[in-house]
């Protein structure tokens, strides 16, 4: 009954263990969470700490070799580009700021991510005047610089560019009117405010390959045991440690969602499943315990069945031991179970008289009945200490055990009355004759030697009439 109840108490405890695991874990997701847009904040700090190395490129160049095409004055140092705008006349020299040497101080920590640096150096001059220097020479700037300057014209997706000096901006499927190229970007503005008019002043192109993501996001499955990714404003996976995830979340509720701070993109952790709430000491603690009541069950089952075997033996042994139609003791007990020695010891043999005589006249059926009721008599004065036998045909044996010389006679007077009053066939008297012998018996051969002694006294009642008593 006890293990009916021990199997739901398991059941209820693990999920009790398991609502208790979802709620740490959840609490390590959202723990993990704010430690992803710290270390991601962190990156973006140190980008934009590097950025300020571009102030230590800054050298001062001759203005020479320059071409001027409309408002437009441009000319190429090593592969990038300076170009003036609105200018009437031309100073001898520059400060150039050298921005390949800047981007390759990036790279060499952001997987290259740098695509290209556009500087606006504005100048408080009439007309406007102005100098861009970028690390792309093209002439690409030049047309697109010829319709405007450098502002939010330059991009199509105008909510790329933020107006906050400090901040960074990361959005997607942003494109670009220089180059013409969409891409997942990170960019540095910072503005100025000239003539009421708000400008780009500078800007730090960056495209951010799935790389850049992969460090903190890895990291998020290292710690939390669940897959993680990242995905863009419009659902598109950008980086995922699930190889087989499909491009496009379909459905975000099969994840916990968490925004990626400052963008628009967020972080996505698959959900767990019940199994993965299960702790590996806790299943081992399950395991030990089903183990333990597997086997006490078992034990106890063996311990009913080897009970059940030892009564089956006992049953099969009290059988083999016993007569089949009085259920008196056969020989083959004396043989097997009876002990020596026996003190005070009281041998009775008895004899049913004339019991050929009611077989013969009454037939074997009475006197089967004859017999059964001479051992029901013998085991009501046997009860207790003595042991009764069948020892052959019509003939008993009783050994009485620790008994006084009177206590053994008043026995087998009673045993004698008792036989004389069983009515079993009609208008016949039914009595037996005994031989008793009172003595110590201290082995097999004493015991036969005894009841040798007795079935002379027997011999000597049945010669003398029968239905007689023989003592001692």
């Amino acid at each position: 009954m006890i293990f009916k109840l021990v199997y739901p108490l398991l059941i209820v405890l693990f999920f009790i263990s398991a609502f208790i695991n979802k709620n740490n874990l959840f609490n390590d997701i959202n723990l993990s969470v704010d430690n992803f847009n710290i270390r991601f904040n962190k990156d973006i700090q140190i980008l934009r700490k590097e950025i300020d190395f571009l102030d230590v490129t800054k050298k001062s160049l001759p203005f020479i070799n320059y071409t001027v095409d409309e408002n437009i004055t441009y000319f190429n140092i090593n592969g990038s580009g300076v170009y003036f705008k609105n200018i009437t006349s031309y100073p001898n020299q520059f400060y150039f700021y050298n921005l390949k040497e800047a981007k390759e101080n990036l790279n060499s920590k952001f997987n290259d991510s740098l695509l290209f640096i556009v500087y606006n150096n504005i100048r408080s001059l009439k007309n406007d005047r102005k100098v861009i220097y970028t690390d792309d020479f093209s002439q690409t700037w030049v047309k697109v610089l010829q319709k405007g300057s450098l502002s939010f014209d330059v991009f199509q997706n105008r909510r790329s560019i933020s107006r906050n000096n400090t901040e960074f901006a990361l959005y997607n499927l942003y494109t670009d009117k220089a180059h013409k190229k969409e891409m997942f970007t990170i960019i540095f503005p910072e503005y100025d405010y000239f003539n009421n008019a708000q400008k780009l002043r500078a800007l730090w192109y960056f495209d951010f390959d799935p790389k850049f993501f992969a460090k903190n996001t890895d990291r998020l499955k290292e710690i939390l045991g669940l897959n993680a990714c990242i995905i863009d404003g419009e659902y598109n996976v950008v980086y995922s440690t699930n190889e087989q995830q499909s491009k496009r979340i379909v459905d975000i509720n099969n994840f916990y969602s968490f925004p990626l701070e400052k963008t628009n993109y967020r972080i996505l952790i698959e959900k767990e499943g019940l199994f993965q709430l299960i702790k590996v000491k806790e299943i081992f603690l399950l395991t030990f315990i089903l183990f333990l009541i597997f086997y006490i069950n078992k034990k106890e089952k063996l311990k009913k069945e080897l009970h059940s075997l030892k009564m089956l033996n006992k049953i099969k042994s009290e059988l083999l031991l016993r007569e089949p139609l009085t259920a008196l003791y056969n020989r083959y007990f004396l043989q097997e179970e009876m002990s020596f020695p026996i003190k005070n010891c009281g041998v009775v043999l008895l004899d049913i008289d004339h019991f050929k005589n009611i077989n013969d006249s009454f037939g074997h059926d009475k006197g089967d009945h004859v017999l059964k009721a001479v051992s029901n008599s013998i085991k009501l004065v046997s009860i207790g200490n003595a042991d009764a036998f069948r020892w052959g045909g019509e003939e008993f044996l009783i050994i009485f055990k620790d008994i006084s010389k009177i206590d053994l006679l008043n026995k087998v007077n009673t045993l004698q009355m008792l036989i004389r009053n069983l009515d079993i066939i009609d208008n016949h008297k039914i009595t037996a004759s005994f031989g008793v012998i009172y003595t110590d018996i201290d082995d097999k051969d004493t015991f036969y030697s005894a009841v040798s002694k007795a079935d002379e006294n027997l011999y000597t009642a049945k010669k003398t009439g029968r239905d007689k008593v023989v003592a001692f």
